[in-house]
């Protein structure tokens, strides 16, 4: 083990890694302590010789970062591994519909998230923290199986260090090892915290692990994406990922860990005069306006004929942007299913918006949940581990062939009914022995 990544793990453990400080790493330890749910904290012995996997997710992480900001880190990985030159998001390119497809392989609109905030008119109630604190963590609002349930089911230990959805019973079940978004650690303590995991007995040791870090997102919506912040940003998060990277491989087990870089979409840039209020557009006596931004989820009272009624209101009125019945919406974009929707869809033109005058923005910056074949609203897909390909590139993946990529590598049986394409990644990115032959995992 290398003395820097020696004495890094020894510190943590005694409560004073990276000057963070003893309770904020007692605080990591203290979440790293077992449920009685799923596995019950414990792989059964038919997964204890199996892979494991570190999903990261880095929020906001636009494709061309990684060819105009140096990032040693991301290279490094890109030499031992595979890049895709996009990943291509679900619509809308929002952070929580995506994160929640990345772990279940599902579209939006059946999956359940449809967007960081919305309304179902059948609970009469609202998601999203921003509306209802804690309804992010009430597990009745998921659909679909994410892969950290997956493993949970069959035996095999789960950790999410921060994920949409981990902080939520689903199915009555959460990962062993989970911790709660608010506390906001720092991304040095988050590592240190997978790598702790990493450390656990083999019995004990989780073999999925989801880390979250959204710094690169922030600074993305705050200057705009070509803003000397962002490239800060990029290059922050880039040394933790050397962080953890050192970390991965000082592991007896590094020869067996496969790690997995995403992001849930990309980022444009906006001027305020690239805002439309609502307010100028239609009546909105009636209508409830759910979700807002590049797209915009109305919900009308009044039934079918009152909703075309607005709807031809806001075409007559709209300019960059068309307005649909949820029946109407292009099918390529997969968001015709699920009531929460709304009855109308606003989608916009990029780099233009639409909401409530209230949300005007004070100045210039960047947002993202317009059309997934936008370039600027792709996001990355790195890969590395045994028998991925070294320092090659495809042209693009979409994000809903993740999970069962995962479910793959880990051995595991997928949850049924996904809409992402088993064994699609492993064509594209694995040695073709490796795709023939006995799947990673050795589940059959």
């Amino acid at each position: 083990m290398r003395p820097v990544v020696r004495l890094l793990i020894l510190t943590a453990l005694l409560g004073e890694a990276t000057g963070v400080g003893a309770p904020v790493v007692l605080s990591a330890l203290q979440a790293a302590q077992p449920s009685t749910q799923g596995s019950g904290g414990v792989n059964t012995p038919q997964h204890r010789e199996k892979p494991y996997v570190v999903l990261v997710s880095f929020d906001g992480f636009r494709a061309d970062y990684l060819d105009r900001i140096d990032a040693p880190s991301f290279r490094r990985v890109m030499r031992q591994g595979v890049r895709a030159e996009r990943l291509i998001p679900v619509f809308p390119s929002k952070t929580f519909p995506n994160h929640y497809s990345i772990a279940t392989g599902m579209f939006a609109d059946r999956h359940g998230i449809v967007a960081n905030t919305f309304y179902d008119s059948q609970r009469d109630a609202a998601y999203g923290n921003a509306v209802v604190p804690g309804s992010v963590e009430d597990g009745t609002w998921y659909r679909g199986e994410p892969i950290w349930l997956t493993a949970e089911k069959q035996g095999m230990v789960a950790a999410t260090c921060f994920w949409v959805g981990s902080e939520a019973e689903i199915q009555g079940l959460r990962a062993t090892y989970w911790k709660k978004l608010r506390e906001q650690p720092s991304v040095e303590t988050r590592v240190d915290t997978v790598l702790q995991w990493l450390h656990l007995p083999a019995e004990k040791r989780p073999h999925l692990i989801t880390l979250y870090i959204g710094d690169v997102d922030g600074a993305g919506h705050r200057f705009g994406p070509e803003a000397p912040e962002v490239q800060s940003a990029v290059q922050a998060v880039d040394r933790s990922l050397g962080r953890l990277l050192d970390g991965i491989e000082s592991l007896p087990i590094h020869d067996r860990v496969y790690l997995v870089l995403v992001s849930d979409h990309g980022m444009a840039a906006y001027t305020t005069g690239q805002y439309m209020a609502i307010e100028d557009l239609i009546d909105l006596r009636g209508v409830r306006v759910a979700d807002a931004g590049p797209n915009a989820n109305l919900h009308v009272t009044g039934g079918p004929a009152r909703a075309r009624a607005v709807r031809d209101s806001l075409n007559r009125a709209l300019r960059h942007g068309r307005a649909y019945l949820r029946a109407e919406i292009p099918a390529r974009l997969h968001y015709r299913a699920d009531p929460r929707i709304g009855d109308v869809v606003i989608i916009m033109d990029e780099p233009y918006q639409v909401g409530p005058a209230a949300r005007t923005p004070s100045g210039p910056g960047g947002s993202h949940g317009w059309d997934p074949a936008s370039s600027s609203m792709s996001g990355i897909f790195l890969a590395m581990g045994p028998g991925i390909r070294r320092g090659s590139t495809i042209r693009q993946l979409e994000n809903i062939d993740i999970y069962p990529f995962l479910v793959e590598l880990l051995g595991l049986r997928s949850s049924p009914g996904i809409d992402g394409h088993p064994g699609l990644v492993r064509r594209l990115i694995m040695d073709q022995q490796r795709v023939e032959g006995v799947p990673v995992g050795s589940q059959r």
